[in-house]
């Protein structure tokens, strides 16, 4: 059996679906600490001024120690109505964000405790919408040192953006293509061939 484990991540990107994709199990880290400036609360889109990121406010009750499940979000701005006008601009004129936008918006607009609450609810639409029926667990305890599962806690990161096949993407005469940008706009670009797509991406 090909069991990946993964970090929980916000509007996760193309590649974090991709090792969901090719698996036959999945294994969700819930007992990390929160870490900054990853795709826990971050993701990329491409818009009008090429790749855009959006971020969530967090609030960490233990500070470093903070343990994912306890990462608290910040409503003191409003970032849900910034983040969606901002996917809004970016994908107005993609041929598949009439067909998901509704589904989407109904379980973004909702007000989450925590940021796991939010991804958690995230994930399991965009696995529905996708048509994607692997397994999803979550860790009892963290896992330390794995050696029967492909781990990609740490390799599916900002900082690490691999090259993939392009695809027509909004932007693409403007900018070119982007990579490995957030699930959101593979979906609103490809709409069903997005999980054939995610079938064929080379993880090694």
């Amino acid at each position: 059996m090909n069991t990946t484990l993964l970090t929980t991540a916000f509007f996760a990107p193309i590649s974090y679906f991709a090792a969901i994709a090719q698996a036959d199990n999945v294994i969700i880290e819930a007992h990390e600490h929160y870490q900054k400036k990853s795709y826990r609360s971050r993701c990329y889109i491409a818009g009008p001024h090429a790749k855009q990121m959006l971020n969530i406010p967090i609030d960490r009750p233990n500070g470093n120690n903070t343990i994912i499940t306890d990462a608290k979000l910040l409503y003191i701005e409003n970032w849900q109505k910034q983040h969606w006008n901002s996917l809004i601009t970016a994908y107005n004129s993609s041929p598949f964000l009439l067909y998901y936008q509704d589904e989407i918006e109904a379980v973004f607009f909702n007000k989450y405790d925590t940021l796991w609450e939010l991804n958690k609810e995230l994930l399991s639409l965009l696995l529905e919408l996708l048509q994607i029926e692997t397994p999803i667990a979550y860790t009892q305890e963290y896992i330390k040192l794995p050696t029967e599962v492909k781990d990609y806690r740490a390799i599916i990161n900002p900082r690490n953006t691999p090259d993939y096949e392009p695809y027509i993407q909004v932007f693409g005469d403007k900018h070119g293509f982007i990579s490995d940008l957030s699930i959101l706009d593979l979906l609103f670009n490809l709409g069903p061939d997005a999980v054939s797509y995610l079938s064929k991406i080379n993880l090694d």
